[in-house]
């Protein structure tokens, strides 16, 4: 009975050291990983201040802003990308619209609101408490926004329009060096990078380039426009190794689409682009003019509706948008 009782003694001491020493490995592992973090982040602050690129000119920062202020969809993409929503003091009202935003979901964490890059107010600016301001300049605001960003002293970093995937890499890396989180720059850039090569490998060697086709509002109740060079989507089609189809009719920018010029295109595949949750009822007089029933695409069901985020606006499920296109019109969908 004693030598029993030894024994069970034994074993439950042998036990509890096993379970004291696993439980101080543990520790010494957490205590690790937070010195490591605390490093990583005592790095990046230590970096400043830092110059970045800017659409104007080089932007000296002082210190790692802990308050930012996006005043554009695609650079607040990019913001949410690499910090928390707490350390972003206000954000336009179009982060809130599914459609239009990957982070729409994050919109609420942000209580306040401000006017877009196109109507810039300084007042509105100054009246929070911001360290940075982030924006892209508009397509013919260039002039006015220069007159009124000079009024305010702040550092701004100014990004001209994001109309390629590699524009978009480009900004990360500069957000991420203005704001101080340049190791989630890289990773993201890294991820981005790996997942179009992933995509990529999927296109088959020997299918000749069909020929596809952008059609989107750019704005609540413009009519569809035929997208062209100096948008992203343009750049999309050709990273798919198709042919943006405005090519045939020689388009150097996005303009509103006619049926003339879509039957000279005649494409293969047709996106139309939702951007207001309506589904295609946007182009409903588009499609009613005659002619439309005889596009290739048509005739053989290749017309695809995408919210605008997938392959119109920059963001990181733009890659999504370039993985369905391919699943498409490559016919890989399962």
């Amino acid at each position: 009975m004693r030598a029993k009782f030894l024994i069970y003694s034994i074993v439950a001491t042998f036990v509890f050291i096993v379970g004291c020493q696993a439980t101080d490995e543990e520790e010494e592992t957490v205590a690790a990983e937070e010195g490591q973090t605390e490093e990583g982040n005592a790095a990046e602050d230590d970096s400043f201040p830092v110059t970045v690129e800017s659409a104007d000119e080089p932007v000296e920062i002082q210190e790692k802003p802990e308050h930012i202020l996006p005043l554009s969809l695609d650079v607040t993409e990019i913001v949410l990308e690499l910090v928390e929503p707490s350390r972003v003091v206000a954000v336009t009202e179009s982060l809130e619209d599914p459609i239009l935003s990957t982070h729409a979901d994050k919109a609420d964490e942000i209580p306040n609101r401000v006017s877009s890059a196109v109507h810039i107010d300084p007042e509105e600016i100054l009246s929070f408490d911001t360290d940075i301001m982030l924006l892209t300049k508009m397509h013919g605001q260039e002039e006015d926004a220069n007159k009124v960003l000079s009024e305010i002293d702040l550092p701004i970093v100014t990004f001209d329009t994001m109309g390629t995937v590699e524009a978009f890499i480009d900004n990360i890396e500069i957000v991420g060096k203005a704001i101080g989180e340049t190791e989630k720059a890289s990773a993201l850039i890294d991820e981005i990078t790996s997942d179009i090569e992933d995509i990529q490998a999927k296109i088959p060697a020997d299918e000749e380039a069909p020929s596809v086709l952008v059609l989107s509002e750019v704005g609540p109740g413009t009519g569809p426009f035929m997208m062209g060079p100096g948008n992203v989507s343009y750049d999309l089609i050709q990273k798919a190794g198709a042919t943006p189809a405005v090519d045939e009719i020689n388009l150097e920018s996005s303009t509103p689409a006619s049926i003339e010029q879509v039957l000279k295109m005649d494409p293969d595949y047709i996106f139309l682009l939702d951007f207001v949750g309506a589904g295609d009822e946007v182009f409903d007089e588009l499609m009613e003019n005659p002619g439309w029933d005889s596009l290739e695409a048509v005739q053989n069901d290749r017309l695809q509706v995408l919210d605008v985020k997938y392959l119109m606006n920059p963001n990181v499920q733009m890659i999504e948008g370039l993985d369905r296109m391919v699943d498409w019109i490559y016919e890989l969908e399962e």
